[in-house]
């Protein structure tokens, strides 16, 4: 029995002008899911770098609290600024705090630099620039007024940049700091009256604030 020739007509296949077309799609859909996935770890590095930046603040203030650090009036004292601080470059933050416990921030140990990641930057408000050293007294107060740093991708530009692009570091006159979108409204917060009671008042001496 002789059989009839099969009907290739009916089988069907892809050109390969319809293969280059899928590949092209389908580089340019994976060109867009990196891209966008490089924009997303730019942020978090971004954003990783600023909380790191509020902690060491919030870490240097909690120390002179606890401490009730001063600037020693002993002439003969070598590390008389007991103050913790931070330390801010444009490579990145030192935190100088005791961590040793003996009363002083002058130890190897008692310094802590933390690097930016890279194309990471940050920048003061006008007025401040960097290198620039933050410190709290046993108030918790710092010693710059109006604190505002911009942490952001790449060059910080003028104003406090944008949510995708920017941070915005305040830290207030009493010593808090709160870490903000780029691109939000800054809230002025003025410097709070500390009524100084003396000393020879009858109140204990662990009560009363002196200036």
């Amino acid at each position: 029995m002789v059989l009839p020739p099969a009907n290739l007509k009916s089988e069907h296949g892809f050109s390969l002008v319809e293969l280059l077309v899928v590949i092209t799609i389908i580089a340019v859909v994976a060109g867009l899911a990196m891209m966008q996935r490089g924009n997303a770890n730019e942020q978090f590095q971004r954003q990783n770098a600023a909380r790191e930046l509020k902690t060491a603040f919030e870490r240097a203030r909690f120390d002179s609290v606890k401490r009730r650090a001063i600037i020693s009036t002993d002439t003969t004292d070598p590390n008389p600024d007991k103050r913790a601080r931070v330390i801010i470059d444009t490579a990145g933050f030192t935190l100088v705090t005791d961590v040793n416990q003996n009363g002083d921030v002058a130890d190897a140990g008692d310094s802590v630099t933390t690097p930016f990641p890279p194309n990471i930057a940050v920048t003061p408000r006008t007025g401040l620039s960097l290198p620039l050293t933050v410190s709290f007294n046993r108030r918790g107060e710092p010693d710059v007024a109006d604190l505002q740093l911009l942490v952001c991708n790449g060059t910080c530009g003028s104003g406090t940049g944008t949510s995708a692009d920017a941070n915005v570091l305040l830290v207030t006159a009493t010593g808090t700091v709160e870490m903000l979108p780029g691109g939000s409204a800054i809230n002025p917060y003025p410097t709070p009256v500390v009524t100084v009671v003396p000393g020879g008042t009858a109140i204990r001496s662990e009560t009363y604030i002196e200036p």
